[in-house]
């Protein structure tokens, strides 16, 4: 299948520009709940940047992104990565066996999914966890800094930025037990570190919609997404053509 020569540009972008002003640091809080010989699922695995915090027999990452799976396996060749399909509805499972995973790792991923979806993700989640076994996250949040929450809503793609209560009650409505580990800024992003374990397998009713900050800014953060390129082509053409008709004058 054809990669879509945008997202190969949008993980360029992603892999040289957001990952390094986002700080390796921000998943130092990792380490204080993985131990190596615990299975980790990583669901939403980008780039495979954070691969790096477990070991490779202990890892495997997901995505249905296939240029970020590919970016993964090319830059580290020793973890295990695959394409998946979206989970959209509870007849949609990922390829592993119940409870095959101590923790499953999720990083900057939910806020790309609406509330309907991560209650089905949750449900997904809770088959494949271990009797033990738990969630680490780390998600942006809406908190009381409106200049935060408009920056995060300008530049980020996800339309599910939403505050920690809604977090918290998004898991509880699928038994989620939520532990907050830390709150965290770095450019210009609050970071909620977090736990959540299964207590059982009760459902409840929960839904939250994009926010008002969302909704507003939505038509230029798309113009943002597809305009910076525009930009970027066209200032490569002037450049270029600007600098043909330099050597052609000489």
């Amino acid at each position: 299948m054809k990669i879509n020569v945008f997202r190969k540009m949008e993980t360029f972008v992603y892999k040289h520009l957001v990952v390094p002003l986002q700080g390796s640091n921000i998943y130092d809080f990792v380490s204080g709940f993985y131990t190596e010989g615990d299975s980790v699922l990583d669901f939403g695995s980008g780039i495979g940047t954070n691969s790096i915090l477990f070991h490779p027999k202990d890892y495997t990452g997901v995505d249905v992104d296939k240029s970020r799976v590919l970016e993964s396996k090319h830059e580290f060749p020793s973890y295990r990565f695959q394409e998946i399909s979206y989970i959209s509805n509870e007849d949609d499972q990922l390829s592993f066996q119940d409870k095959s995973f101590d923790i499953i790792f999720i990083s900057l991923c939910l806020h790309h999914i609406d509330s309907s979806k991560c209650k089905v993700l949750f449900k997904e989640f809770r088959r494949l966890l271990k009797v033990d076994g738990f969630i680490i996250g780390i998600e942006p949040v809406i908190t009381s800094n409106k200049l935060s929450n408009i920056f995060m809503n300008l530049i980020d793609g996800g339309d599910h930025i939403i505050g920690y209560d809604n977090y918290h009650k998004m898991y509880l409505s699928e038994s989620y037990e939520t532990k907050t580990i830390n709150s965290v800024t770095t450019f210009g992003y609050h970071l909620w570190q977090y736990t959540a374990k299964p207590m059982d397998s009760k459902s409840h009713p929960y839904s939250s919609d994009m926010t008002n900050y969302r909704k507003t800014i939505k038509p230029l953060n798309t113009g943002i997404l597809y305009g910076k390129w525009v930009g970027i082509f066209y200032g490569c053409y002037l450049l270029s053509k600007y600098t043909f008709g330099l050597k052609f004058n000489i």
